[in-house]
């Protein structure tokens, strides 16, 4: 599996599963889980998530996936911008940990930029971290200059990733980012 590097140097797959409109639909909760199971199996040990997949299912339903094997997982979840004030963002972190089941996440993104300050996002993100409930952070859907905000504010330069949408019909941030 090939690997990319985060800032700090450890290396998480380039690839992995992600959980977007998973635990939405009880009939194919066993096949959702035996999927992540098999994805795991074969080498795709990062599962993608967010507290908006289904509520909170697709968190739920990964940590009944990864019972037992939760070490094998490099976790990703995101929090809602709605959420990610200095509290809101400690207290939906707490919650995606029990859904999860897991005393940690290992890459907690803000989903997309809102209109809580980003100060408040890296303030929390930070606390977090300094807890050990999550052991890196970043931001998802950023362009260059949300980006270039975010790194006015990030003295230490702690930021991991900024996950964008991108595929064959979705191809804008080759442009700028």
């Amino acid at each position: 599996m090939k690997t990319i590097p985060l800032p700090t140097g450890e290396r998480v797959p380039a690839l992995g599963q992600g959980t977007w409109m998973m635990g939405e639909h009880p009939s194919a909760r066993a096949d959702e889980i035996a999927s992540l199971r098999l994805g795991l199996d074969l080498g795709l040990t990062l599962i993608d998530t967010a507290e908006m997949y289904g509520d909170g299912q697709a968190e739920s339903l990964i940590g009944e996936a990864l019972a037992g094997r939760r070490d094998e997982a490099f976790i990703v979840s995101k929090v809602y911008p709605h959420n990610a004030s200095a509290k809101g963002a400690i207290a939906a972190c707490e919650r995606s940990l029990k859904r999860l089941r897991t005393d940690r996440i290992d890459l907690y993104l803000l989903h997309w930029p809102g209109q809580v300050p980003l100060s408040e996002t890296l303030a929390a993100f930070r606390a977090l971290r300094e807890a050990g409930k999550i052991r890196h952070y970043g931001v998802s859907n950023f362009d260059l200059a949300q980006l270039q905000d975010w790194w006015a504010l990030d003295s230490e330069q702690g930021l991991a990733a900024n996950q964008l949408l991108y595929n064959l019909t979705r191809r804008g941030i080759e442009w700028d980012l």
